[in-house]
């Protein structure tokens, strides 16, 4: 039996599986027929053991005969989902998942890596090898780019200039790496894609992920629309974060430039872990930018957040996106939303209640930025104030 390997995020959604190399492993005939004919063509018997591991952890991961798998370019695919696997010499590693695109590579340690580092390493890539350790930070960018590769499934890609990792660091449970990558798709057939990228160590090897969560539909509401930002957008996150009167009760420090906030948004995991985030909020009309509301996944719960322009404050635009996420919450399955608001702003509060959430915790800001990590100026501006924690149920 192969063995599950648990990344941070996006367990629910997708199945890795690793299976040790077998010894003098056999051809199935529960294979389909083209892996059937490509064994027939091995004739290193260490090669044939590594595909057989790949296929024995895909067909635990299934349930199923393989015999419905096919390959479409070279990419492997099968009609309950999208699929990927990989092997080195000492075991096999496959992914499933029933809607996410996907990409898996294992690696072994190749301490060559460091002779070819300025071919798949970008210049602003170079901190990572500072940051995490360049024996790991090599083995994970080299990794990450080959599982970006699989799941873009096309080829044709440079590994330096169009792949592109701009965050990677140790996961909350310091158990692997997280980050977000960006393909660049050659002569702009489309958009770049966001990614999110995920490492593992197992056995000796880099396990390696790259999975891609299309953007949500933008959310309408009878005045404005809800949707993700873009790069393009860091201009009004600039200026929106520039306000003291906007940022007061918020904890969120404003950019020292427009590069700053569009680094925050390259580098944004929300929408690709979560498939939810702070969403830009825009007049239907017009066009113009009135500031974000959304989502973020906090350890307390999954927060409902908004902040706006002054000029749109009292206009009941913050009410009108709020009752939006709620209802697109409750719409894709969400069990419950947090709001949390300080007794200092009552305006935020009165939002919460229209919208139906129970006050279910109320505590002196001191006490509750006990072991969070709280700017001190934001403590002392709210010296005295309570925090008050509001929930609703949505199932």
């Amino acid at each position: 039996m192969s063995t599950t390997i648990v990344f941070s995020a996006l367990n629910e959604e997708i199945q890795v599986r690793w299976q040790n190399t077998p010894m003098h492993a056999q051809c199935s005939d529960l294979w389909c027929l083209q892996d059937q004919e490509k064994w027939q063509r091995i004739s290193s018997e260490t090669k044939r053991n590594e595909m057989a591991a790949s296929r024995s952890a895909l067909q635990d991961i299934l349930g199923q005969d393989l015999r419905q798998m096919h390959f479409v370019g070279g990419k492997p695919e099968h009609p309950s989902g999208p699929i990927s696997i990989s092997h080195c010499k000492t075991g096999a590693v496959a992914a499933h998942s029933p809607s996410l695109p996907v990409g898996v590579d294992v690696e072994v340690k190749r301490t060559q890596l460091t002779n070819i580092t300025s071919k798949f390493v970008r210049e602003d890539e170079q901190r990572f090898l500072e940051n995490l350790g360049t024996q790991d930070a090599l083995q994970l960018i080299w990794g990450m780019k080959e599982s970006l590769f699989k799941l873009y499934g096309e080829g044709g890609l440079d590994f330096r200039e169009q792949l592109h990792i701009t965050t990677l660091e140790r996961n909350s449970t310091d158990s692997g790496w997280i980050g977000i990558a960006w393909i660049y798709p050659a002569k702009n057939r489309e958009v770049a894609k966001a990614c999110l990228v995920q490492g593992h160590h197992h056995e000796g090897t880099y396990i390696c992920l790259a999975t891609h969560r299309r953007p949500i539909a933008p959310i309408e509401t009878e005045r404005f629309t809800l949707r993700e930002w873009n790069l393009s957008d860091a201009q009004w996150l600039y200026e929106l974060n520039q306000d003291p009167e906007v940022v007061h009760y918020s904890g969120d420090a404003g950019f020292d430039s427009v590069e700053t906030a569009q680094r925050l948004i390259a580098n944004y995991l929300n929408y690709q872990r979560d498939g939810y985030g702070r969403w830009m909020v825009e007049d239907k009309n017009s066009g113009e930018a009135l500031g974000w509301c959304g989502l973020k996944k906090n350890p307390w719960g999954i927060d409902l957040g908004f902040m706006f322009f002054r000029k749109f404050w009292g206009q009941g635009v913050a009410t009108e996106c709020a009752e939006a996420t709620v209802k697109w919450a409750r719409e894709k399955g969400l069990p419950r939303l947090i709001g949390r608001t300080l007794t200092g702003n009552p305006a935020s509060t009165r939002i919460l209640e229209k919208l139906n959430f129970e006050r279910y915790s109320e505590q002196p800001i001191e006490d509750f930025a006990v072991g969070k990590r709280m700017n001190a100026k934001d403590l002392k501006r709210w010296e005295g104030q309570y925090m008050v924690m509001m929930k609703l149920d949505l199932l």
